[in-house]
């Protein structure tokens, strides 16, 4: 058996899509068809339906996923092993995080690793669907949530800062809106996918506007309200000059927890720990006086 097929078999298992596992494993639609295929010969089993809504796994597919899970499981933490004895400043790292958190602080650490070990080669990951340091899709994260996987070392590294803001046009229009109004009579430009729970903004509560947009890009979100779409609350960090965005209440800050996460294994690398430490003493230069829970 050629047990690389395991790993096209769970990206296809867990995305539902060829296509979506091809561009996760960096190969073309193609060469994961005929990967899954040949695992399907090897095991004389049929293992998904492809079907309009994606490719929907059977009764063998959910057999034998435990089992993959756990063979997946000790390759990754084999090479997370042979990994931790690298005490080489080269080779690649990757981060994930989110666009915000990247623009506002992770791109200067990058830019400091750089500078300091240019043999250190980094791979920034921005999407919306967080790649997974527990699955070994990136060695580090940078996030907001706290993840609760076990083998992972997570640490509160600082907070990041975000303030409500409105285009010059939009405020001539609309006027600032008033506190305690809820945002009666205005238009907001809210994260997607939207909180079941009540969404309070600077403990203000949004209730009563209106929801203009919904994106899951912050500087999206950032765009829109510079074109005058609504009111967004985008990290300070990403608000520039050229953006002529005006805060509504300068006063008034949400305060976001960052969470460091690393494998308890891959931390050790030489290379990760010179990435991990610039990405602390960025994070450390930023000392908000106080913290709120973001909502």
């Amino acid at each position: 058996m050629d047990w690389d097929n395991i790993r096209f078999f769970l990206a296809v298992y867990r995305l539902h899509s060829l296509r979506a596992a091809a561009r996760q494993l960096g190969v073309d639609q193609a060469t994961a068809g005929r990967r899954l295929s040949a695992f399907e010969r090897q095991l004389g089993a049929k293992l998904f339906v492809h079907t309009p809504a994606g490719y929907v796994p059977t009764a063998a597919a959910e057999l034998l996923r435990p089992c993959a899970d756990r063979i997946e499981e000790e390759a990754q933490g084999m090479m997370r092993s042979a990994q931790g004895l690298d005490q080489r400043l080269t080779g690649q790292v990757r981060i994930a995080t989110g666009e915000g958190i990247a623009n506002g602080l992770v791109i200067r650490a990058v830019a400091r690793v750089h500078q300091l070990h240019p043999d250190i080669r980094i791979v920034l990951l921005t999407a919306r669907g967080f790649a997974d340091v527990a699955r070994d899709e990136a060695d580090i994260a940078v996030r907001i949530v706290r993840p609760t996987s076990t083998g992972l070392i997570t640490r509160k590294i600082g907070a990041l800062s975000a303030r409500l803001y409105a285009s010059p046009d939009y405020l001539a229009r609309r006027g600032r809106p008033r506190r305690g109004k809820g945002f009666k009579g205005h238009e907001l430009i809210m994260p997607f996918p939207m909180s079941a729970s009540p969404i309070i903004w600077c403990g203000e509560k949004t209730s009563e506007g209106r929801v203009a947009l919904e994106a899951n890009s912050m500087l999206s979100r950032a765009e829109a309200a510079m074109r005058g779409t609504g009111i967004a609350l985008p990290l300070d960090g990403i608000v520039t000059p050229g953006m002529r965005l005006k805060p509504i209440w300068p006063d008034r800050k949400q305060f976001y927890d960052i969470w460091l996460v690393v494998h308890a294994d891959v931390q050790r690398t030489a290379r990760v720990r010179a990435v991990l430490d610039a990405i602390t003493e960025t994070f450390e230069r930023v000392k908000p006086a106080s913290s709120a829970r973001s909502a």
